[in-house]
């Protein structure tokens, strides 16, 4: 027996946790629902809400730590002409809006034998966890997905596909994966999208008062015509916004800002009437070009409202006159997980209910609205797809550890530190 596996003994034991911490945070989050005037002992001036949460998450982290060894497999390098193939790939075959993130340092590849094809992942606590759908041809998907499969049964490891559109949703069934819905992408249709209209109100005044600011916004080439300032100052934002935030630099389903291998990165700009920067987005191309994602969005703590929105819709509106079809803002993750035939489903449930009620973390819900009043043209679902046909804590608490690269149980005792 590997060091992944458990004893039946010990799954049991975790299951029982796991079902503890679920059933911890439902008690916890119906105690804080009550008045303040009748909870005993003024308990939420002695433990709030928040530290509640963060303390049932170190109960569950130290488990999963306990149970789930750490992998001991010899992580290969990956090399300047393994990249470079992928890139070649993404150009024909990188249709998911995340599929350029394969190009990140954090992942490795797996390459078919006999068809062009990747599939880009990390292993995590014995789960090849994979970033979008498979860098193939549509009629080469079954195939590439079949060797990789075989690969991870050799090497005893279990497989999830973050983030998947529906394109490969058939060749995943077939092969016996189960699905769960993840969240869902707002999708701009460039050539008809528009910011006029009561859709999109809050974005179009947001943008009228950068306007009044003198705000501009401008594209930096880098590749073109590298400037050392420009780019100290891209750096500097960069450390000021995560400043702020409640966890470090998150990656996996996430790009970098990458200014020393640019490639096919896009940096739109935001400076005030004194040309000091404000802030920025890069964005990476997906389905040859055709489309853009908004990957890497950050401002200055004190940048006047409708920065971003200037920078994001002006980027757009240049895209436009460059005949590119879609724009993306990126999955709203957890929104609208139970639909239809997850209504059933205990997974779905259970992300419904930290979508609703553990929002403090990630903040799933300002995310979701933030993309929300921008009017997208579609939300489009994404999902994830795992085998064998279980969800189980463990494919969840490697998807956890692969996107915060400082830790999970770091991530939560900066919670705490923050308040």
């Amino acid at each position: 027996m590997n060091s992944y596996n458990l004893t039946s003994k010990l799954k049991r034991t975790f299951i029982k946790n796991f079902i503890f911490f679920i059933v911890l945070l439902g008690i916890l989050n119906i105690i804080l629902g009550i008045p303040k005037n009748i909870k005993m002992l003024h308990f939420q001036s002695i433990l709030n809400h928040k530290n509640l949460y963060i303390l049932s998450g170190l109960i569950l982290i130290s488990l999963c730590n306990k149970y789930y060894k750490k992998n001991t497999f010899t992580q290969e390098i990956v090399s300047s002409e393994d990249r470079a193939k992928v890139r070649g790939y993404l150009k024909k075959y990188g249709y998911n809006s995340i599929s350029y993130l394969a190009l990140e340092k954090d992942k490795k590849y797996f390459f078919s034998e006999n068809i062009e094809g990747a599939v880009a992942y990390v292993i995590s606590s014995g789960v090849a966890v994979c970033s979008g759908d498979p860098i193939c041809n549509e009629n080469d998907a079954v195939h590439l997905l079949s060797e990789f499969m075989s690969y991870c049964k050799e090497k005893e490891l279990r497989i999830c596909f973050c983030q998947i559109s529906g394109r490969f949703i058939n060749e995943f069934t077939k092969l016996g994966f189960g699905f769960i819905k993840y969240g869902e992408e707002a999708m701009f249709d460039l050539e008809t999208y528009t910011t006029s209209g009561k859709k999109a109100a809050k974005i179009r005044q947001a943008i009228n008062k950068a306007n009044r600011l003198g705000i501009e916004v401008f594209e930096y080439k880098p590749l073109e015509n590298k400037d050392i300032n420009i780019e100290k100052e891209i750096l500097e934002v960069s450390n000021e916004w995560l400043s702020i935030k409640k966890s470090g630099e998150l990656s996996f389903m996430l790009g970098s800002i990458s200014l020393d291998k640019p490639m096919d990165r896009r940096y739109f700009i935001a400076v005030d009437s004194d040309k000091k920067m404000l802030g920025f987005v890069v964005f990476v191309p997906f389905s040859g070009g055709k489309g853009y994602y908004a990957d890497v969005t950050r401002r200055r703590i004190d940048a006047p409202i409708g920065v971003m929105e200037k920078i994001m819709i002006d980027a757009f509106n240049e895209m436009k006159t460059e005949g590119v079809k879609w724009g993306s803002l990126g999955v709203a993750p957890l929104a609208n997980v139970r639909e239809n035939e997850q209504k059933r489903q205990i997974t779905s449930l259970i992300l419904e209910f930290i979508y609703k009620n553990v929002n403090s973390f990630y903040g799933f819900k300002s995310l979701h609205q933030y993309k929300k009043k921008y009017g997208p043209t579609t939300w489009e679902p994404r999902f994830l797809a795992y085998h064998p046909k279980v969800f189980t804590p463990k494919i969840a608490y490697s998807i956890i550890k692969v996107k915060n690269p400082g830790g999970v149980k770091d991530f939560l005792i900066n919670q705490i530190k923050r308040k």
